[in-house]
């Protein structure tokens, strides 16, 4: 980020809040994964609902920075020198790895949130056969029971 004009706070602060936004992401789709194995479906409604907010809140503000890079006139290169240099180098690097770490754990759980899916989905599909062998052992005749009622001939 420091080929970006001023005001570079504004625009450190929205990448920074990538991070705790993807944390956040992480530990929700843990949540839900044990609900998932549990068959909570109250809690799986509640974690999926929170994790549309956080993919909203990562939406708006991928946005606001795409909108903020857009708007910013790039640094002149002898102001980006300066011997804080090897600080900024040092945070990002560490920002990367943390960001490298939080994607592939997002991902692990991203696969086994799916795997969790598809074994409710064949569970519900076996289910759903035993449910339909049986259903013709609990349909109603559809023609109506008649009672016939005899009058007796005079004899």
């Amino acid at each position: 980020m420091d080929d970006l004009g001023a005001p570079l706070p504004e625009l450190s602060r929205l990448a920074e809040q990538r991070l705790p936004l993807l944390h956040k992401l992480a530990e929700s789709m843990e949540l839900s994964s044990l609900a998932l194995a549990r068959n909570d479906a109250e809690a799986i409604a509640r974690g999926a609902a929170r994790q549309a907010e956080l993919c909203r809140q990562w939406s708006c503000l991928e946005s606001e920075l795409r909108r903020q890079t857009g708007r910013r006139p790039l640094a002149r290169p002898d102001e980006a020198r300066g011997n804080s240099m090897e600080m900024k180098s040092e945070r990002l690097g560490r920002l990367q790895a943390e960001w490298e770490m939080l994607e592939a754990r997002i991902r692990h759980l991203a696969r086994v949130h799916g795997s969790l899916l598809r074994h409710l989905e064949r569970s519900l599909a076996i289910l759903h056969r035993v449910v339909d062998s049986c259903a013709p052992a609990y349909k109603l005749d559809p023609i109506p029971l008649r009672t016939e009622v005899r009058v007796g001939a005079a004899e």
